[in-house]
């Protein structure tokens, strides 16, 4: 439990000071329109690759006892570029932004599984990304950012040195293989489930395209000043907390089709304050649950199944970078999109018999 709790306040200070910097400095030079191509693949596109090297070493350390836990070492590491990043270029920032993901979220993909969590831990992980991001625009925007910067570096090393204490003092900062060896939710996922993932890695990454291409086309008329603009953003990290919880406690599948079949509903009338934020926190819940399927059909291979989806992040932000979104306010792609992931999702949640587990 300690070690999620430290990995989701630094994930929201982590996306915090990237958007300090980018909006209170990078983007307002006149390469501006690149460096946010340039940070985004580097912050999504890499954690991909980061993720495979990660599980060799999750894989070496397992080995032997007494060796460093390379998942935190792997998020400090990036906590330290992103502070560093934030002072030189938009691509350092972006790779210490993906070292610290795939770290946190390797971390804790670990600890849920070991405790039983079924998928909690990563809804409650995955959440303050999106504060954090919201929270570093506004404060960038309004001037001064260094300022913010400096406090917000502060507190990440703080958290890290305590985290890298607390984990001496109680024995966890290095392997031991007799844990890896116990027979956790994924591993016996594993057992059930795993004669092809071809299908299961297409339909998440799908879905993980649609999210974030909708998080982009779907416009909220009334999200106006920063009261609306906090209200819908804690809607999005509510949402993914509910659906890490909702899963776990009702199953996956139910929570799919009702999360998503209600979201398409709420999506045509997005245009309305109540309904705008009903669709946005509904939508969010299947982060956790695609997450999680992704684990459970990839197991021993943590930072893979999680620079994957980070990858179709990535995909699904190009289209609005390069202007392909509707000139409406989008709320019909909000409905398809959320119809299409109800299809995609239930359909690979019934051919694997997964919706016991989360």
């Amino acid at each position: 439990m300690y070690m999620t709790a430290v990995y989701s306040i630094l994930h929201l200070l982590v996306d915090g000071v990237c958007a300090l910097a980018m909006f209170g400095s990078f983007l307002l030079d006149e390469d501006g329109y690149n460096r946010i191509l340039i940070y985004n693949f580097c912050a999504f596109a890499l954690q991909m690759p980061f993720g495979i090297l990660l599980d060799a070493l999750d894989g070496w350390a397992a080995e032997g006892k007494g060796r460093p836990d390379p998942a935190f070492l792997t998020a400090a590491g990036g906590v330290l570029l992103t502070a560093a990043g934030a002072l030189t270029h938009p691509a350092v920032l972006g790779i210490g932004n993906a070292l610290f993901h795939v770290g946190g979220g390797v971390g804790c993909i670990h600890e849920d599984d070991g405790r039983g969590w079924k998928g909690r831990g990563l809804g409650v992980f995955v959440a303050p990304g999106a504060l954090g991001l919201y929270v570093g625009t506004i404060l960038a925007k309004q001037g001064g950012w260094e300022t913010w910067y400096c406090l917000g570096s502060a507190f990440m090393a703080v958290l890290c040195l305590g985290a890298m204490y607390f984990r001496r003092s109680h024995g966890m900062g290095q392997t031991d293989p007799g844990n890896k060896s116990k027979e956790g939710v994924l591993q016996k996922a594993a057992l059930e489930a795993v004669s092809r993932k071809a299908d299961l890695l297409i339909v998440c990454l799908t879905v993980v395209i649609l999210r974030s291409y909708i998080g982009m086309a779907v416009v909220l008329p009334w999200k106006t000043g920063v009261l609306t603009g906090c209200v819908a953003v804690l809607a999005v990290a509510g949402g993914k907390v509910a659906g890490g919880f909702g899963a776990a406690g009702y199953g996956a599948r139910r929570t799919v089709i009702a999360s998503l079949a209600l979201a398409a509903f709420c999506y045509l009338f997005s245009a309305f304050l109540p309904m705008g934020l009903a669709a946005v926190f509904l939508f969010n819940m299947t982060m956790p649950i695609t997450l999680y399927w992704m684990a459970c059909g990839m197991p021993g291979r943590p930072g893979f199944a999680f620079g994957l989806l980070t990858f179709g992040l990535f995909l699904g932000f190009l289209p609005g970078y390069f202007g392909l979104l509707p000139e409406t306010g989008g709320e019909m792609a909000g409905c398809a999109g959320s119809v299409l992931s109800l299809l995609l999702l239930q359909g690979i949640g019934r051919r694997r018999g997964w919706g016991h587990i989360c």
